[in-house]
């Protein structure tokens, strides 16, 4: 019968130290050695093996505790290292860089406010270098009501109607948002500033995906679109390109715009006009 009182490396010398890997008791630091060597134990106790609570005593209390606590330690360590390196301005710059070249590609222009504006810092757009996509943040404003909501993390690959719908769920209660809360998702209108002048904007096809809604347009910070229902006037200008081709759309202010695949923006003469100006 093996004698629990002395060493269990040597088994000569009384046991002074229990190892909390193993359990196995030494009687000094050679043994310890010893027996590290010869088993490959780490002489650290695997926090995450089960423990019996007939076997849980307030040794294992405390070592739960400790590691909660190097948990917490590492958590925290990490959070301040991102924050010193997010606040680094070389940091922000090239990622700044990277936004506008990746955004540029989907042929949309994206410009930057000077420091410390709230929409800059409210701005939370940006690339990620494994999916190649950009994460954009929206701001959705809903036409005569003083509803401005903000996402995040939008990617260029969703489409807008699985964003929106999250703001628009109906039900009995009376809110703002409620009249386009109770229209057919899809009859809502949106619009998005199509440059620097205010006065064009151009209409987004609220089934398509993001990517393509950005192509050849203006955007300061992130996309803001405008939201409106379908009774709803507006009394500027718009650019329409997503319809199939050969077909234009009357505008409600009387006036036509150009189809999808159209080589050139804004007003279209009709089919009759054109073959007569080819003629002369």
């Amino acid at each position: 019968m093996e004698d629990s009182s002395v060493c269990g490396e040597c088994n000569l010398k009384p046991w002074k130290y229990k190892c909390p890997g193993c359990s196995i008791r030494s009687c000094g630091l050679p043994c310890v050695k010893a027996h590290k060597q010869r088993t490959g134990c780490t002489g650290k106790r695997k926090a995450t093996d089960f423990v019996t609570l007939s076997h849980f005593d307030d040794n294992l209390l405390l070592s739960d505790y400790r590691m909660l606590e190097d948990t917490k330690r590492v958590a925290e360590s990490a959070k301040r290292m991102r924050d010193q390196i997010c606040k680094n301005p070389y940091f922000k710059e090239s990622q700044r860089s990277k936004l506008r070249a990746a955004a540029a590609r989907g042929s949309t222009n994206l410009l930057f406010l000077s420091s410390g504006m709230l929409n800059r810092e409210r701005n939370q757009s940006r690339y990620d270098n494994r999916s190649k996509c950009i994460s954009w943040t929206i701001e959705w404003r809903f036409h005569s009501t003083d509803v401005v909501i903000v996402d995040h993390g939008v990617g260029e690959d969703t489409s807008l109607c699985s964003v929106i719908e999250n703001h628009l769920k109906p039900g009995p209660w009376i809110h703002k948002l409620k009249p386009f809360c109770d229209v057919d998702l899809f009859s809502l209108k949106l619009f998005i500033q199509k440059g620097a002048k205010a006065t064009t904007f151009k209409e987004l096809d609220i089934k398509a995906s993001l990517r393509k809604q950005l192509a050849k347009v203006a955007i300061v910070e992130y996309p803001v679109i405008h939201v409106y229902l379908p009774s709803q006037s507006y009394d500027f200008e718009v650019i329409r390109d997503f319809y199939q081709l050969n077909t234009t759309t009357p505008d409600p202010n009387g006036s036509l715009y150009y189809s999808h695949g159209d080589t050139t923006e804004g007003k279209i003469t009709s089919r009759e006009e054109e073959i007569e100006e080819d003629g002369r």
